[in-house]
């Protein structure tokens, strides 16, 4: 199986992290129409999480090559395979960057979500998390609760006292964005909140739902 390998590390309170970046090309046996070929498909692994994607690339299942993930040889349909899934590599690798840069993180559902064309808003931070919050508090009592939507308002009002504080600003672009953001959050909650770990994570989590919003249809 090939698969192409992305590690990245940070320092965060002296501990390293690193996250896991791999793309797998297979075929699927399981489904085979009556001329014989297989469908490709493609596993986009991130840390621990994994999307499968299809394609409209069909391969003779004689000429895979399992060990390395693509098809031998030189026929038309290996020639094709071979090109489609060079294609496809490059594509998963920019989306990978760009929602990298733009969020400080990047996960294997944002990327699937990038190549099915589901791009991200131009929408600010704050602008982002207000509309989030007003559609939220439209469905309390429906099928949201009144203190889920309490804990948003708090988790609102705590990044913007952030952005006064930090930046003097009253919202950011999504695009600026990056691990030393979630750094400097992560400290002013700790430090000027007063908040102890469990707390800061939850505002933390709460922080990259609203993001991702930017990537939902």
């Amino acid at each position: 199986m090939e698969t192409n390998h992305i590690q990245n590390e940070s320092n965060k309170g002296g501990e390293k992290r690193r996250s896991t970046f791999a793309i797998l090309f297979y075929i699927n046996r399981t489904k085979i129409p009556k001329d014989g070929m297989c469908q490709l498909l493609c596993k986009i692994s991130i840390d621990a999480e994994w999307e499968q994607i299809g394609t409209k690339v069909f391969v003779e299942p004689s000429l895979w090559d399992t060990t390395k993930g693509r098809p031998a040889g030189k026929s038309s349909n290996a020639l094709e395979v071979n090109r489609a899934i060079d294609l496809l590599t490059e594509r998963i690798k920019k989306h990978h960057k760009e929602i990298k840069d733009s969020l400080g993180f990047v996960t294997a559902e944002l990327v699937k979500n990038a190549l099915k064309g589901i791009a991200q808003k131009p929408l600010a931070l704050m602008k982002l998390f207000k509309e989030h919050n007003d559609e939220f508090q439209k469905r309390v009592g429906i099928d949201r609760k009144k203190e889920a939507y309490e804990s948003y308002l708090t988790s609102y009002n705590h990044l913007l006292a952030f952005l006064q504080t930090k930046y003097e600003v009253e919202d950011v672009t999504l695009r600026s964005l990056n691990l030393n953001f979630y750094d400097a959050y992560d400290l002013f909650l700790r430090t000027d909140r007063g908040l102890q770990q469990k707390t800061v994570h939850q505002h933390l989590y709460t922080l990259k739902k609203i993001t991702r919003r930017a990537f939902n249809p």
